[in-house]
């Protein structure tokens, strides 16, 4: 099995392939309503699927992951994102994408 070097809420840790939300929200004694968004070089994936692998989906090519809830004040720009309270409000696929804050094109 493959693994890659991440960082989940500024720790550096090894992500398994295969690995989902569940089981990275289970090793990292995240609370189940923790969502996890995924930053991958200009975009940002707010994942809503908990049990499919991320290296299925745009979130698995991430490099950085936080997990957020809605109780917390925000710890930067990108969960800062207006676009994250949108797909968290309304799901349509397992995973939601929009272009990172702060990034001019």
């Amino acid at each position: 099995m493959e693994t890659r070097w991440v960082t989940v809420d500024g720790v550096h840790l090894q992500l398994p392939e295969d690995c989902t939300v569940e089981r990275l929200r289970d090793a990292l004694h995240k609370p189940s309503d923790a969502v996890l968004i995924a930053v991958t070089g200009d975009l940002v994936s707010v994942v809503h699927e908990d049990e499919r692998p991320l290296s299925e989906m745009v979130a698995g090519c991430a490099d950085t992951y936080y997990f957020r809830r809605d109780d917390e004040p925000d710890r930067n720009e990108i969960l800062a994102a207006a676009e994250i309270e949108a797909a968290l409000a309304d799901p349509t696929t397992d995973e939601t994408t929009f272009q990172r804050p702060g990034i001019d094109h």
